[in-house]
């Protein structure tokens, strides 16, 4: 009497064996599917700063032409926090498939890892999908300190150490890690005064209240042309297009120095290839569109197309930069 229940057992088996093969099936037939038919509705980009700023003005640009190209609205939502970290966390915890994503800035994802913040994520495992512009950086000067390139600067911050200042966006902002790499490179040594953005430090290197400041493009091209500010050099690795008589740092006789701002697309880890080759295709289209590139270009944002491989590995060479030079400086922020 055994060997029927026996064979019972054996069936049952089989026709679970059988059932959970059907499921995996059905599975893998349903996920090409579904990511052909992405997206299906709404979708979701987070934007890590307040609005006005260059990472917003990308974000919303592109956003705008991608929702026309992937024929579904997309919907910036401003999470701003934590120089970053707070909307890109909630970018890395959502549903990987492909409903939110996030436009990362340098700082989420390459300079806080580099300061030792915990900032909730591992940027190392976010999806990257395409590259969305990058912004210069340059050292400006209040327009009576006499002070008209590197060289005049640092004779006058040699003759007077510790007693100037220069402000950046924030303390452990790229700005802020960038202007220390330079003073210790060229041996000097200042005070900082951290601002809340580029716009209340633009403000007061005009106003004579701050005396350098690290500054990014959008707004400070005009303020240079009108001479109440003093452009010294910029800090990327070529001239800007808004400011082509300005100088680089390696120019001005620093070599291997070049630091910028950029933003790239992200999603959740793990999102489906075939979706991020959708996403990364609509990015592409939109960063070609030539209305775009207007857009970008007049809020001086420079436009860049990368693939969703390059992306990652200029975060990936990106994040060994910053982490070298957070090291070189001794840079510590509470």
């Amino acid at each position: 009497m055994g060997a029927p229940c026996h064979i019972h057992r054996t069936r049952l088996h089989s026709r679970r064996l059988a059932m959970l093969a059907g499921c995996l099936l059905a599975t893998a037939l349903i996920a090409p599917a579904t990511a052909q038919n992405f997206p299906a509705k709404a979708i979701t980009l987070v934007v890590p700063f307040p609005p006005g700023g260059s990472t917003d003005i990308a974000g919303r640009a592109l956003g705008e032409k991608m929702s026309q190209i992937l024929g579904q609205p997309v919907v910036v939502d401003n999470r701003p926090g934590a120089a970053g970290a707070i909307g890109i966390r909630a970018v890395a915890t959502a549903a990987a498939d492909g409903y939110t994503l996030g436009v990362s800035g340098i700082g989420p994802s390459a300079v806080l890892p580099a300061l030792g913040r915990e900032i909730g994520y591992d940027p190392s495992k976010l999806t990257y999908i395409g590259h969305m512009g990058s912004t210069a950086l340059m050292l400006g000067a209040r327009r009576d300190l006499n002070v008209r390139n590197l060289a005049d600067f640092a004779a006058l911050v040699r003759s007077r150490p510790g007693g100037l200042s220069f402000g950046t966006s924030g303390a452990g902002s790229p700005g802020h890690i960038a202007m220390e790499l330079l003073l210790h490179r060229m041996g000097l040594r200042m005070n900082h005064v951290p601002y809340r953005g580029n716009a209340p430090l633009l403000n007061d290197v005009v106003g004579r209240h701050v005396d350098f400041g690290i500054l990014t493009m959008p707004g400070t091209p005009e303020h240079v042309k009108a001479g109440s500010i003093v452009g010294i050099v910029a800090l990327g690795g070529e001239r800007t297009k808004d400011l082509p008589d300005l100088p680089t740092v390696r120019e001005a006789g620093v070599p291997d120095y070049a630091f910028e701002l950029w933003n790239v697309l992200v999603g959740p880890p793990d999102l489906p290839q075939a979706i991020v080759d959708r996403l990364a295709a609509a990015l592409a289209a939109a960063m070609a569109d030539p209305d775009v590139r207007a857009k970008l270009e007049a809020s001086s944002i420079i436009p860049v197309t990368m693939s969703p491989a390059q992306s990652k590995q200029l975060v990936d060479r990106e994040r060994a930069i910053w982490r070298d030079a957070v090291t070189s400086t001794g840079i510590k922020i509470d």
